[in-house]
C-alpha cells in the first residue's frame, strides 16, 4: 500500500464530506464517504480548538523507530506520532471459538497460531508502565478469544497489581457464558471492564456476522456476570450496513434493560477489506453520521449531540490531576469517533445529558482550570470561591477559603490539589441546570458526577454509567480506503506487539495501521504453528455450545 495526495471536500451533487486521492502511478482517482452531515463534520473540526480543550501527550521516554518508508509504514512508534495511546491491546493468543467471515486476527482465518507466553506480557506491560508523561490509562485483552489463554486470569490480575487504571476484557462470552467460575476468577483478579462483541438479538443476524446463533450464549453471559457482580459491560456492536443496522433500536433497549451491569455500548462501522469498487464502496460504507442520524430517531431527537473525543481533553486531564492519578487525555482526531452519555428516567424514557448541564460551557471552564494548575496559578479569594462555601462544605471541601487564605503561595502540592479542586468545583455548579444543593441527595445524576469529580476512580465512573447513565460512543477504524496519516499520527488505540526480529523489543503500534498494514508481516514472524482446526470445525463446536446453553436457559 503506497500513500498518496488525498483532500477532504463537499461533493456538491451529494452534499458529503468525501475523502478525493488520485495516484499519479495509475493516473486514477478515488473517493470514499467520510460524512453525510456536512455541517456536524466542520463542528467536529473546530469545536476542541475553539473552546481550548487540545492537550499535548507526546510520549517523551519511547524508543522512537527511524522514518524509512514514511507514515504509516514506519510504526512502531515513529517521530511522527503526536497522541499518547490511551488504551492498548495486547492479543494474548489469536486462537478463537468463533470463525467470523470479516475477522482479521483469528488463527483459523489466518491458518497459524501466535499466542504469547505470561512472561512475554509482562515484557510488553512494562513497556507502557514506564511511558511517560502519560502512561495508558487502560489495557485491553483481545485476539482471537483472549479467554482461551491458559494464564489469561494470571495475566489479568499482574495488569492490575501493575497499576493500570483499567483492565478491560475484548470477548465474545462464550467461555465465560459457559464457565460461570471463570467469570468469578476474572472479578476477583481485578478485571474491570468487559468489551463484549454484540451484534444484534435476532438470530438471522448472528448467523450473518458471525456464523453461529449467539444470542441466548449473549444473554447467558450477562446472567453470569450479575450473578458474581461484574460489571462495567460495554456492547461493541460492529455495523455493518444491510447486515445489523436495523438492530441499533434493539440493542439500545436491551441495554437500558441490563443497565445494571451494562455500562454502554460502543459502535464500530466495519472495515471494508480486499479490492472493492467504488460504486460499491458507497453501498457498503456505514459512517458515523449514519449512526448520528439513526441515533437521533431511536431516541426520539433526545441524542442529537456527538462530541469528538478531544473534546473533553483537558477535562479528563483534570480529573486526574485533582486525585494524583497518571494524567491522561483523549488527544484524538476528530475523525476517530465521538463519545457522550444518555440518560434515561425511571419510566425507560431516554433524556437528553443537554437538560442536565451546558457540556460546552462546562469543558471551557475545565479548560480554564486546567491551564491554571499547569501555571500553578492561585485563585483569588472572593466572588465565586467565597460565595460558594457552604456548597464546598457539603462535599467536604468546606476549609479550603481558609486554607487559601492563610497560606497562599506557600500552599504544599496536597493542599493545591485541594484547593483546586474546591475551587474548580464552586465555578463548575454555574453550568448545571436548575441546580440546588438538595439535588446532591436526591438526584442521581447530580450525585453520580460530584462522585466522580470528587474522586474520578474506575469504581465512580462505572457507578454514573450503571446509574442510568450509558455511555454511547463510536470508533470507526480506518482501513486502505478510508486511510488517513493526520489521523495515525493522533491514534489513541495502540497494539502492543513484540518484535518478531527481535522478541526482547516491544513495538507500540496505532490501531488502524496494525490491521490493515501491519499485522501479516508481525504475526507471520512471530510464529510458524500450524492451526490445528479449520473455520468449518470451530463453528461446528460453537454451534454445539450455543445449543447447549439454549437448553439450560
Amino acid at each position: 500500500m503506497k500513500q498518496i495526495p488525498a483532500s477532504i471536500e463537499v461533493d456538491p451533487k451529494t452534499n458529503w464530506v468525501m475523502m478525493v486521492k488520485s495516484c499519479k502511478d495509475c493516473n486514477e482517482s478515488f473517493k470514499d464517504i467520510i460524512s453525510k452531515d456536512p455541517e456536524g463534520y466542520k463542528w467536529k473540526q473546530t469545536v476542541t480548538k475553539e473552546l481550548g480543550s487540545w492537550v499535548n501527550t507526546t510520549p517523551e521516554n519511547v524508543k522512537i523507530h527511524a522514518k524509512d518508508k514514511g507514515c504509516p509504514h514506519d510504526c512502531g512508534m515513529c517521530s511522527s506520532h503526536i497522541s499518547a495511546p490511551c488504551s492498548v491491546v495486547i492479543d494474548p493468543t489469536n486462537r478463537c471459538n468463533l470463525a467470523c467471515p470479516f475477522c482479521y486476527a483469528n488463527a483459523s482465518n489466518k491458518g497459524v497460531i501466535v499466542e504469547y507466553t505470561y512472561e512475554e506480557i509482562v515484557r510488553i506491560l512494562s513497556y507502557f508502565a514506564d511511558m511517560k508523561p502519560n502512561k495508558p490509562a487502560m489495557i485491553q485483552y483481545a485476539g482471537g478469544e483472549p479467554t482461551l489463554h491458559p494464564d489469561i486470569v494470571k495475566i489479568v490480575k499482574t495488569t492490575y497489581d501493575m497499576g493500570f487504571q483499567h483492565v478491560m476484557l475484548d470477548t465474545n462470552g462464550i467461555r465465560m457464558a459457559k464457565d460461570i467460575e471463570l467469570c468469578r476468577q476474572l472479578k476477583e483478579a481485578g478485571l474491570g471492564a468487559i468489551y463484549l462483541s454484540f451484534d444484534g438479538l435476532e438470530p438471522e443476524t448472528w448467523k450473518k456476522n458471525r456464523g453461529v446463533d449467539l444470542s441466548k450464549v449473549k444473554r447467558k453471559f450477562i446472567e453470569n456476570c450479575r450473578a458474581v457482580g461484574l460489571d462495567g459491560i460495554m456492547l461493541v456492536v460492529t455495523i455493518a450496513k444491510g447486515t445489523n443496522d436495523h438492530e441499533i433500536e434493539n440493542i439500545m433497549n436491551f441495554a437500558k434493560e441490563n443497565a445494571d451491569v451494562v455500562a454502554g455500548i460502543v459502535f464500530q462501522p466495519v472495515s471494508l477489506c480486499g479490492r472493492i469498487a467504488y460504486e460499491d464502496i458507497l453501498k457498503l460504507r456505514y459512517t458515523t453520521s449514519d449512526l448520528e442520524k439513526e441515533l437521533a430517531r431511536v431516541t426520539k431527537g433526545k441524542l442529537t449531540s456527538f462530541y469528538p473525543l478531544a473534546f473533553t481533553g483537558k477535562f479528563t486531564a483534570l480529573l486526574a490531576w485533582f486525585n494524583d492519578l497518571p494524567m491522561w487525555s483523549l488527544a484524538s482526531h476528530a475523525d476517530c469517533g465521538f463519545a457522550t452519555i444518555l440518560p434515561f428516567n425511571d419510566d425507560g424514557e431516554w433524556e437528553s445529558l443537554e437538560d442536565y448541564a451546558d457540556l460546552e460551557g462546562l469543558v471551557k471552564w475545565s479548560n480554564q482550570v486546567y491551564d491554571m494548575v499547569m501555571k500553578r496559578e492561585i485563585p483569588k479569594v472572593s466572588g465565586i470561591f467565597t460565595g460558594m462555601k457552604d456548597v464546598l462544605s457539603q462535599v467536604g471541601l468546606g476549609n479550603l477559603v481558609d486554607i487559601v487564605s492563610e497560606f497562599g503561595d506557600k500552599l504544599t502540592d496536597t493542599m493545591y490539589r485541594q484547593v483546586m479542586k474546591g475551587y474548580y468545583i464552586s465555578g463548575a455548579m454555574k453550568y448545571f441546570k436548575n441546580f440546588d444543593i438538595n439535588k446532591l441527595f436526591n438526584n442521581r445524576m447530580y450525585q453520580s458526577t460530584a462522585k466522580l469529580m470528587l474522586d474520578p476512580k474506575l469504581e465512580n465512573s462505572k457507578a454514573l454509567l450503571l446509574n442510568k447513565n450509558l455511555f454511547i460512543g463510536c470508533m470507526h477504524f480506518q482501513d486502505a480506503y478510508n486511510m488517513d496519516v493526520e489521523r495515525v499520527k493522533r491514534c489513541l488505540v495502540h497494539f502492543g506487539v513484540l518484535n518478531p526480529e527481535n522478541k526482547n523489543e516491544v513495538l507500540d503500534i496505532p490501531f488502524c495501521t496494525y490491521n490493515t498494514i501491519h499485522r501479516e508481516r508481525i504475526e507471520a514472524g512471530l510464529s510458524s504453528v500450524k492451526c490445528d482446526k479449520t473455520p468449518a470445525q470451530i463453528t461446528a463446536e460453537a454451534e454445539e455450545i450455543a445449543k447447549e446453553l439454549s437448553q439450560n436457559m
